[in-house]
Parts: C-alpha cells; structure tokens; sequence
C-alpha cells in the first residue's frame, strides 16, 4: 500500500517571494516620464508646433513604402477611379469587395464600374467562403499615410469593416496627400483620436503582409494580402 505523496510547502515559498518583492520596492513613487524628448524626437516629428507640410512627405512616404514592397501610384482628383480600374485590370481583378460608405461614393463607383463588386453589407460569417475563396480584392481608403515608415492608418469601422484589408489577396487604397502626417503621434493629434475617443481599433499597414519562418525565408501573403497598392491622390495642387 503507497502512503500518500505529501504536498510541498507552498505557503511559505510564496511568502519568501513576496518579501522579497517589498524589499526591493522603491522608497518613493517613479517619477511620470516626460513624453517631450519622444515627441521632439524623429518618431514623434510633426507632433508639436506647426505641422509638416504634407507636400514635403509626399517623397518620404513613397519610399518609405516602396521599401516594404508597396506599389504607389499617383492619380489626380478627377482620374484615381481610372488608377484604380486600371490596378484591378493589372491584377486580374474581378472580384472586388468594398465597404458600404465607400460603395456609395461616386468615386468609388466609377472605379468599380468594370469588375463585380461585392459590399460587405451582412455579417461575416454569411458569406465568409465567398470572401476567402472567391474575392481577389479589397478596396479600401485610408485615414492617413505615416511619411516616416510608409505605413497607412485606417480606422474600420461598420461601413469599411477591417476584414477588407485583412483577407483578400490584393489590397487597394486610397489615400489622399493631404492626410500625409510625418509620424504617427503627428497624426493621431492632428485626427483628433486621443480627444474625441478612440476607436475600438486602428489598422497600421505597412507593406503586403509579410512573414519569415526559422530559415528566414521572406513569404508574402501567408497572413494577409500578398500585393498592396497605394493610390495617392494629390490634392495639394503642387506638381509631382
């Protein structure tokens, strides 16, 4: 007959960590660290003072995003539905889901005038094969371009849900050159965000997804869209 194993003395071991712990705690409170140096910093460029002329970021931020694998093409206000039609035809587009707010603008549907378009108007899971098997591209705007690491900002929402920029295997956006921000605290001030109430999420694209595995082999598209297209629209009225 086995005797039972004894269990061991817990108590006491989580009592000598705690003690520990007390011992080590400083005598006073931290001091709240002053945000000033990062915001006067490179990352935090734009954030205070006047802001940086989007017309000087417009260099920045294509070769910040080139250098991820995006491919920007400039468009004007009267022809980026065109640059849009003529990415899809690049692409093989045919399938192409857009959101609700977007669909209803005339822009947007001028450049979906060419391809079958689906608008995520119902819940995910009621046409979730559709989405995955049988959408080629999600077109999407965005909510601001960041110059400093060619990264876009979007903020999903009911009528622009975050699953177009997520799935599909191409992803289209629109960004207008005057929501050029220098860097993304720069941007979030600017927005209004951390005053108004921030959203439930913001996406940060910066390149096609993109993943590595133990070999550091670089895959595109094992995560997300494997080609990301940034259609500047420069409304600025300066030259390019």
């Amino acid at each position: 007959m086995t005797s039972p194993t004894s269990s061991p003395d817990t108590g006491a071991a989580r009592g000598a960590i705690l003690a520990r712990l007390r011992q080590s705690a400083p005598s006073q409170p931290l001091p709240v660290p002053s945000l000033a140096a990062y915001h006067a910093g490179p990352f935090g460029r734009g954030r205070l003072g006047a802001r940086i002329d989007p017309a000087a970021l417009i260099g920045p931020f294509e070769a910040a995003a080139r250098g991820w694998r995006a491919d920007v093409r400039h468009a004007t206000p009267a022809d980026w539905p065109a640059v849009v039609r003529a990415v899809l035809a690049e692409h093989g587009a045919r399938r192409v889901a857009v959101g609700c707010g977007p669909a209803a603008d005339p822009g947007f549907m001028a450049a979906l005038a060419e391809v079958e378009t689906c608008r995520f108007d119902r819940p995910l899971e009621h046409w979730k094969t559709e989405l995955f098997d049988r959408i080629d591209a999600g077109l999407t705007t965005a909510r601001a371009g960041i110059a400093d690491t060619g990264t876009l900002l979007l903020r999903p929402g009911p009528d622009e849900p975050r699953t177009l920029s997520l799935v599909p295997p191409l992803h289209v956006a629109v960004l207008r050159a005057s929501d050029l921000f220098a860097s993304l605290p720069a941007a979030i001030a600017a927005q209004d965000l951390a005053t108004t109430g921030m959203p439930t999420n913001l996406v940060l694209v910066t390149g096609p997804s993109k993943t590595a595995d133990i070999q550091q082999v670089l895959a595109f598209g094992a995560h997300g869209p494997k080609a990301l297209v940034i259609v500047l629209v420069n409304d600025l009225e300066v030259s390019l």
